[in-house]
């Protein structure tokens, strides 16, 4: 999970959702530890015949760890990271994320064209929810900040944008 972090100056505001090059790697190792089921299920028993019951229960679960291991390597190559600036002295809005293999996406509009901002939950199937910071723009195009587990964490950095907004068109974007 990239956390946001609120970075601003006089005319500027930005939310920054890094996922740090330290997390890519531990996904990466965190990778290596379910194949080594497929490992001691089926490379290192030497197996006389295939159609053993035990070999094909061994070859179902050698594919669930290569399964999540794929998992993980497509989190650390896939994880995005992105950031929304906020630039009174432009005017403008930005949006830009970036991952190892996806392509760079960068977005521009001016602060007029924002629409709304909202706090939105996650909820997942376990543990608890996670929230982030939703963009709306005019045109409908949303765009998501990283998440946290904390609703208080951004509804304050909601706040901040909200006041920057204000201070910024010298009215309150909602």
């Amino acid at each position: 999970m990239s956390h946001p972090e609120l970075l601003e100056n006089d005319r500027r505001l930005e939310v920054r959702s890094l996922m740090r090059p330290g997390m890519r790697v531990l996904l990466a190792i965190l990778a290596l530890f379910p194949l080594l089921a497929p490992y001691e299920l089926i490379v290192k028993i030497e197996w006389e015949t295939y159609l053993h019951p035990f070999f094909l229960l061994s070859a179902v679960v050698s594919l669930g760890a290569i399964a999540v291991s794929a998992f993980f390597v497509f989190a650390a190559v896939a994880g995005l990271s992105s950031r929304m600036v906020f630039d009174a002295g432009s005017g403008t809005f930005q949006f830009s994320s970036h991952a190892p293999v996806v392509k760079p996406s960068h977005r521009e509009y001016s602060l007029d064209a924002i629409g709304g901002l909202e706090v939105r939950e996650r909820n997942w199937s376990d543990g608890a929810p996670t929230y982030h910071l939703d963009v709306v723009m005019a045109d409908g195009s949303v765009f998501e900040s990283g998440s946290s587990w904390s609703r208080g964490e951004i509804e304050s950095i909601e706040g901040r944008v909200r006041e920057f907004l204000a201070e910024s068109s010298g009215r309150d974007k909602r």
